[in-house]
Parts: C-alpha cells; structure tokens; sequence
C-alpha cells in the first residue's frame, strides 16, 4: 500500500482507520563490486512492503539520500550532511503529522551510527506524532550467519540474493578485513567491509523472514 497510489480522498478514509504510516529510509552508496548502489533502500522497501502487506499500513515515499563517512570517495556514493539528513528527515515528519498521520515507523536499510543518530533526533520533538525506529541490525542473526555483519557483507548480499537476485554479480564478490582507524572504518579497495563470499540466497530468506518476524512483533 504506496502513499502516493492513492488519492487525497481515498488517504482521508484510511486514516479514519489507520493513523501510522511506515517511512523507509535508504542511502546512495557503494556496495563493493557486486552489488548496487540501492542496495540499503532496496532493502528497507522490501521490509516496508511486506509490513505493508501484513498489518494494511501504508508506506511513505523512500528517502534516498543518508550519511556515512566510512564510504565517502568511492565513485557513486552521494551523501548528505547530517544536519542536512535531520533537518530534513523532522520536515518530512511535520508534513506527516500535517497530513493526519499520528505515528511514524522509520525503516532504515542504512545503519551508520551519525546517520541513525540523525534519524532518531529529527523525531524528538514533534508534539502529537509518535516516531519510532523499527532497528533491526539489532536482531540475532549469529545462527544463521558464518561471519559479523557490516557493509556490503554476507548478511546484506544474502539479503540482495532473496529479494532482488537479478541485481546480484556474486563473481564479482570479494572478501575485506574488517579493520578501524580510531572508531572510523578503514576504507577498504573494493568498498567491502566482511565476507559477501559466503552469502546465498537460503541465508537471505531466513534472514528476511526473521527480520520481518521481528518487527511484525513490535507493531
């Protein structure tokens, strides 16, 4: 259920209903060789959707842009600051509230920590609407997984793999140490941090049926 595949009237009768409203939130950013540059709002759709699906909550046009200073430089990202992202993030949220809609599930595919900070302080302090960050890189994923998550790794490239397979080059995957520079990623050649190597579809689709599991509990 897209917000923007309704009319005026036909929002106006839902939030008879319904007042909440999901609101994904992605990044333009590399992914390594493999996968592309959507990768964190294909995923955060893809949530949202299949929320959508189960509880009839509508779902907000994507935010494309996010922060991250880990994977600036890398061809292709483009990032916003972030008091650019949270001045911008409360705005939509006011044009929510102005809207009718009385609370606001925010679904990031992107899980950098200034960028979630951002996030989570745009919604703050808005009287009469209730903002809540559905997190789930939070989840345990340690049985379905051989290695830790992070960017571009098997948890996300299995994801990819579920969801979108056709946008996948799996031989183009490499493996990159995971290594930091003060509490900063290094930045690594190929824009991977972990093992996509050993992602696959099987894993994807436990992952995403957990994710969604989840969440659906804390709606």
């Amino acid at each position: 259920m897209n917000l923007l595949d309704f009319s005026w009237t036909e929002i106006e009768e839902y939030l008879k209903y319904k007042t909440a409203i999901f609101l994904p939130i992605g990044s333009v950013e590399e992914h390594g060789y493999h996968l592309p540059l959507s990768t964190d709002g294909d995923i955060a759709l893809a949530v949202c959707n299949t929320l959508s699906q189960k509880t009839g909550i509508l779902v907000a046009p994507i935010i494309w842009y996010g922060y991250s200073n880990s994977t600036r430089g890398y061809p292709g990202t483009i990032m916003v600051g972030i008091q650019e992202l949270k001045n911008y993030i409360f705005g939509v949220l006011l044009g929510l509230k102005e809207s009718g809609f009385k609370t606001v599930y925010i679904v990031s595919g992107h899980y950098s920590n200034e960028h979630i900070t951002a996030l989570v302080e745009a919604g703050k302090n808005i009287r009469g609407i209730r903002v809540k960050l559905l997190d789930f890189s939070k989840i345990d994923f340690s049985d379905i997984l051989e290695t830790k998550p992070m960017h571009a790794c098997e948890a996300e490239t299995s994801l990819m793999l579920y969801l979108f397979p056709q946008k996948v080059k799996l031989e183009k995957a490499v493996n990159e140490d995971i290594a930091f520079e003060g509490d900063k990623l290094k930045k690594t050649k190929s824009g991977v941090f972990g093992t996509p190597t050993k992602a696959s579809k099987e894993k994807g689709k436990l992952l995403f049926e957990r994710i969604i599991g989840e969440l659906e509990k804390l709606l």
